[in-house]
């Protein structure tokens, strides 16, 4: 289960402590004081939510929300005013596209509802977002998630320049193609990142799926075994479009976003020394594997 990060903003310390408090047991709650601070913790950290005080010294909250979602649309925001004038409130909830809000006094059960509907709207936004992710690499995907961050990337790929320059003089003699080039260096930065324990193959594969489209996988979130991610190297997995899942005593389960033929099928299990239990979402494909197997992956 997805552990949320969710961002609380108050200049009154113990208001902050007092909803960190009520939140701390089911999400990674961040605080900030002012709105300065608060954007650059959403800067470093895949904020799936935040709520804002509305009167701060500075920026309002409202004001905040709203810097917060042109620079990061996708996280909800929620406003927790002591005013109870509903026209005004109403008015700047709008000009900040705000998701709920909270008035003061606050019940922690109600701050619990509230935070509770605002990640189930995330949620589906992030799974409407997962038909885009064909256009990103996996890299980027890896950022939006907050598996890595920006600053380990930039210093990857510092590392990764020399390398680069001879790609680039491969591509400029017609040795190698612009996409070839392209997928070869993202190979590169990848492993570059797991040796340096930024992050692990079970991650790779997760973005992996979802830059697939390969959303849901056993009900309502991807799982993949560790010990199946370790068996695909990932080159393979990108020549095959696949992805790891799980594995049984006799083989090893991969899903894909469209079924494979007999052949494709073939090539992949004498590559990796097993048999192939491929999963997807087509009926003849399904009825082909073990019924224990028909639920291993769900597509958008």
């Amino acid at each position: 289960m997805d552990i949320y990060n969710i961002l609380v903003v108050d200049d009154e310390v113990s208001n902050l402590n007092a909803l960190q408090r009520a939140l701390r047991h089911e999400y990674n709650v961040f605080t900030a004081t002012n709105g300065e601070d608060a954007l650059s913790v959403m800067e470093k950290n895949n904020i799936a939510l935040i709520m804002a005080d509305y009167r701060m010294p500075g920026i309002t909250g409202i004001e905040l929300l709203e810097k917060a979602r042109q620079k990061h649309p996708d996280t909800i925001r929620v406003i927790l005013t002591a005013y109870t004038d509903k026209e005004l409130l109403m008015d700047a909830i709008n000009a900040a596209h705000v998701h709920g809000y909270l008035v003061k006094p606050w019940e922690p059960e109600e701050v619990k509802s509230t935070i509770k509907k605002g990640i189930e709207a995330y949620e589906a936004s992030r799974v409407r977002r997962v038909q885009k992710n064909e256009s990103k690499t996996i890299v980027e995907v890896m950022l939006e998630h907050g598996i890595i961050s920006r600053s380990q990337l930039d210093m990857v790929m510092d590392l990764q320049k020399s390398g680069q320059k001879l790609g680039e003089a491969l591509v400029a003699l017609g040795v190698i193609s612009p996409d070839e080039f392209d997928k070869a260096l993202e190979l590169q930065l990848l492993e570059m990142l797991v040796d340096l324990g930024y992050a692990d193959a079970v991650d790779i594969f997760f973005c992996y799926a979802l830059q697939l489209g390969i959303a849901y996988i056993l009900g309502s979130q991807i799982s993949i075994k560790p010990e199946s991610a370790k068996l695909v190297p990932l080159e393979l997995a990108y020549k095959y479009s696949m992805v790891p899942v799980d594995t049984t005593d006799e083989a090893l389960v991969v899903a894909v976003p469209e079924p494979l033929d007999s052949k494709v099928r073939t090539e992949i299990e004498k590559e990796l020394g097993r048999k192939v239990i491929v999963v997807c979402d087509s009926d003849e494909d399904m009825e082909a594997h073990p019924k224990e197997y028909h639920n291993v992956v769900r597509m958008p």
